[in-house]
């Protein structure tokens, strides 16, 4: 695969891009080019995401395009348009207007992967541009969240005054995740594993805004934002049903980290727990002993924050660490260039 490499557990590490909506939604491109379009850019995978419609998954475009693999699911909502729901690992689309708690429950009786959307959205500035967050927090079984997505950053930012600049510069609006939901993400690990995940909720708009004509969010520029980074165990393949299910294994299993493209390529990024039993990984848990020691290493010198049960143990600026004496806890880290978010993994589980 593209840009394969190891971690300390011979994982191997692809990069893709979650949350992509097409033609057979309210995208402006087919698969077909959307897939081209990642290739180009050197993504490994795709997760589309049209609203409510496997069309294009019973039209048999789900496969290998080039060296990208493209899966596809559907987005599904509540009656009021809230509680977004991104369902994956599924072949039939459920009914329109049922309640999350409802969505939520029979995904995960199908053995679907759900993903919660855009979960954190505040827009207040442009009434005709409503947020779709995510409500129904009382709800459980689902597998994800979206602890980043970009559409979702570049909607909160958007005023009358700045329309232009952030059409043409979409990126430079991301700074990091909400610490409102980095809160609740660490919170439901503390009772199971969800993985978090980037996402870039992609449409490709186009738009005029006086005599201009211009395309919110090009397919291209996404591409180069917000990424998540699988760690697989199963040999690189030919075959895209293995490939599909150790995608989707590995959401399950949170072996993955997230990335703004933007400040730099994060492949290759190492974060894992080492001791006397072995070493663990994003998504592994290991037994406590008293000579545990975590470590980073980056690709490049960041601004490095060690967060052990939802909050700061550890800040420091460098390209690699060591951190010994560690105590049981749930352990990730946020990586920062020029104070905004590059890398967020998810969750090491030391117990004792």
């Amino acid at each position: 695969m593209q840009g394969e490499s190891s971690t300390a557990r011979d994982y191997r590490e692809i990069v893709g891009a979650i949350h992509i909506h097409s033609k057979y939604s309210d995208g402006t491109k087919s698969i077909e080019d959307i897939a081209r379009i990642a290739g180009e850019v050197g993504l490994d995978f795709l997760m589309v995401s049209d609203h409510m419609t496997l069309e294009p998954l019973h039209r048999g475009l789900e496969g290998f395009y080039g060296k990208t693999a493209v899966l596809i699911g559907y987005e599904v909502n509540d009656p009021d348009d809230k509680n977004h729901y991104l369902v994956f690992d599924v072949n039939e689309v459920l009914p329109s207007g049922i309640k999350a708690n409802e969505y939520v429950k029979l995904i995960k009786e199908k053995g679907g992967l759900g993903i919660i959307a855009h979960p954190d959205e505040i827009r207040t500035r442009l009434v005709k541009y409503p947020s779709y967050p995510w409500t129904d927090w009382h709800v459980d079984g689902y597998d994800g969240i979206e602890i980043w997505n970009h559409m979702s950053e570049w909607m909160e930012s958007l005023s009358r005054w700045n329309m232009l600049k952030m059409a043409v510069s979409p990126r430079r609006v991301l700074k990091s995740p909400t610490g409102r939901i980095l809160q609740i993400w660490d919170e439901v690990n503390q009772r199971r594993k969800v993985v978090g995940v980037g996402s870039i909720d992609v449409h490709a708009y186009p738009y005029r805004l006086g005599p201009l004509r211009i395309t919110i969010f090009p397919y291209k520029v996404q591409f180069k934002a917000i990424r998540t980074h699988l760690l697989l165990t199963e040999p690189a393949s030919g075959d895209f049903n293995a490939l599909k299910k150790a995608i989707y294994r590995s959401l399950r299993g949170c072996h993955a980290f997230i990335s703004n493209y933007r400040w730099g390529d994060a492949r290759g990024f190492e974060f894992y727990l080492t001791n006397s039993s072995g070493k663990a990984v994003c998504g592994d848990e290991m037994p406590w002993t008293d000579d545990t020691t975590l470590v980073a290493k980056l690709p490049k010198w960041a601004e490095v924050k060690i967060i052990r049960n939802g909050r700061l143990m550890f800040s420091g600026k460098g390209k690699e660490f060591e951190i010994k004496a560690l105590k049981p806890g749930l352990y990730r880290m946020e990586a920062f260039i020029n104070k905004k978010g590059w890398i967020y993994s998810n969750h090491i589980r030391l117990i004792k």
